[in-house]
């Protein structure tokens, strides 16, 4: 019955119905003909897997990324960054990266920071003879460090599965999101040698203080959240709330850019659609959870883990072997809910630090967002930069290659992920 189940999900999924419906029907099936549940069960375990004071963090800090990208904040980050690296050859590639990460730092969102960096970025770019894939392909890659810099909306929820706590979450991604956004850029500015045609000119210290000085309030929200994090004030789900507030008062009395429309019609309601999304998600990912939970799936498996006598590497590599291959046809919440509650089991009997193995496995869904050929930031920045599909692939493969060189690194050095929250007594 079980693996009739599991086969139900499959063909589901195959047959393009919502993951989300695959999920929850094939769970029905399984717990009504498997586990022999009532059908009330269903609903009662749907509702009590979101019923997660932790979970409450994820719409307010959508709503608050909102916020900073629709309503004025963060459309100022962008002119601070060009005004100290626009003028060097290649600079406009790394202008964008860091951008990407500003953004990321403030909205946490990949599709936010991907539409709101490419409205900014693209038109000066154009100007300066790139081409529209190649800003489709750096856009596309660079968004996903939003997953890896905090406030990381992935990083909520695998705490919320594996019970870490989010704040040392975001601090093990803090120095890996970093080096790779930094490697991107790099990256970005060799490949724009031989595409940029022109350069701006050197901007004045007067200017370049002018422009900071505006983007400054929106440069202290990732500063406010995480020192109140990491300074005891307040807990993550708080944080997130407070990270509202901020953005809410700064564009209402700072920016004055907050309008009914841009408030509700963008900042609210895409807010609202994507934790439904995701809220959804989660509870017909963990109601599926339950049959497996119940066969004793995932005891089976950490005991052949043992058995097998794999080394802790060796099964950190299977499993980021198999998120990486699921990466090429799923999304990253549906491969984090259908794997974790079977492998978290098998890497703490084998030992693995469960804080640096979030870092991996958040690595490996941004590399599932621009994998071909499902990759989900790669029709998003086709769409928004409207190019085929094929040209974004072709632009974002140096740069998937930094992402899978960056992978390999986080796994052979755990320091890389872990030196921060061991620093900070952890």
């Amino acid at each position: 019955m079980l693996w009739i189940g599991i086969g139900i999900l499959i063909v589901l999924v195959l047959a393009a119905l919502p993951i989300w419906i695959a999920l929850t029907v094939s769970a029905i099936f399984l717990m009504h003909v498997f586990m022999g549940m009532p059908a009330m069960s269903v609903p009662m375990t749907m509702f009590g897997s979101i019923d997660s004071f932790v979970l409450l963090a994820v719409p307010f800090f959508l709503l608050a990324g909102n916020v900073m990208a629709y309503c004025g904040p963060a459309r100022y980050v962008y002119d601070a960054i060009d005004s100290y690296v626009g003028h060097i050859k290649g600079g406009m590639a790394f202008t964008t990266v860091l951008t990407c990460m500003a953004y990321a730092a403030i909205t946490g969102s990949t599709t936010a920071t991907l539409s709101g960096v490419s409205a900014l970025a693209t038109p000066p770019m154009v100007r300066a003879g790139y081409s529209r894939e190649f800003i489709a392909g750096l856009l596309a890659v660079s968004s996903t460090l939003g997953q890896m810099i905090p406030p990381s909306i992935l990083m909520v929820l695998y705490g919320a599965l594996a019970q870490q706590n989010a704040g040392v979450l975001f601090m093990a991604g803090i120095v890996p999101g970093f080096l790779i956004g930094l490697a991107l850029g790099l990256t970005g500015m060799l490949l724009s040698l031989r595409r940029q045609r022109e350069t701006q000119a050197r901007q004045a210290w007067s200017k370049r203080g002018a422009t900071t000085f505006k983007a400054l309030p929106a440069f202290l929200m990732p500063v406010i959240v995480l020192g109140g994090i990491y300074g005891g004030v307040f807990t993550p789900t708080e944080a997130a709330a407070v990270a509202f507030v901020y953005g809410l008062v700064i564009a209402l009395f700072v920016y004055r850019q907050m309008t009914w429309r841009n408030f509700y019609h963008e900042a609210v309601r895409g807010a609202v659609s994507n934790s439904s999304m995701i809220f959804l998600l989660v509870a017909a990912a963990l109601l599926f959870a339950s049959p497996l939970a119940f066969a004793r799936l995932p005891q089976e498996i950490a005991a052949w883990t043992i058995d097998a006598g794999l080394t802790q590497l060796e099964l950190i590599l299977v499993v980021t072997l198999l998120w990486l291959v699921m990466g090429m046809f799923l999304d990253s919440l549906p491969i984090m809910y259908l794997t974790l509650p079977v492998v978290l089991p098998a890497l703490q009997a084998a030992g693995v630090d469960l804080i640096y193995m979030n870092v991996i496995l958040v690595l490996t869904m941004q590399i599932a967002q621009v994998t071909p050929p499902f990759g989900l930031s790669l029709y998003v920045a086709s769409g928004i930069m409207r190019v085929p599909i094929f040209g974004v692939v072709r632009a974002s493969l140096p740069f998937l290659v930094v992402l899978l060189a960056s992978l390999i690194v986080l796994i052979l050095f755990p320091q890389v992920s872990l030196f921060l929250p061991q620093l900070m007594g952890r």
